[in-house]
């Protein structure tokens, strides 16, 4: 089998492209003169507003994650079946105290149920 040469022996390094002569040197130079003319307007000072922006939005985003936060927790804490800490303020009912009426309004019967079995009243 006979061994042929590179494509490069058979074309040539010769591929007829050229660069001029300092084209890179004197590239910044024409892009320059090419260019038209143009006046930038000097940047305003930034007023109060400008400065304080984006410090408000993020108090305004703190605030509103704390309040997701408090909205949903007290979501999830309803339907767990927990009641909010409330004091009470009332007065004792003639019939009976506060205790027993506390105990009426907000301990339902399987609690009531698991505290006497607890005490070991059964």
């Amino acid at each position: 089998m006979e061994k042929k040469s590179p494509i490069l022996d058979e074309i040539g390094r010769k591929h007829g492209m050229k660069v001029p002569e300092n084209y890179f040197a004197d590239f910044t130079e024409k892009m320059v003169e090419s260019l038209p003319e143009r006046e930038f307007p000097m940047p305003e000072q930034p007023t109060l507003w400008l400065r304080v922006r984006p410090w408000v939005y993020m108090a305004a985003m703190f605030a509103g994650v704390w309040l997701m936060l408090k909205m949903f927790t007290g979501i999830f804490s309803v339907e767990r079946g927990e009641t909010p800490q409330v004091e009470m303020t009332a007065s004792a009912p003639e019939e009976g105290t506060v205790e027993e009426e506390w105990f009426a309004h907000y301990v339902d019967d399987y609690t009531a149920y698991e505290m006497l079995y607890t005490e070991g009243d059964y």
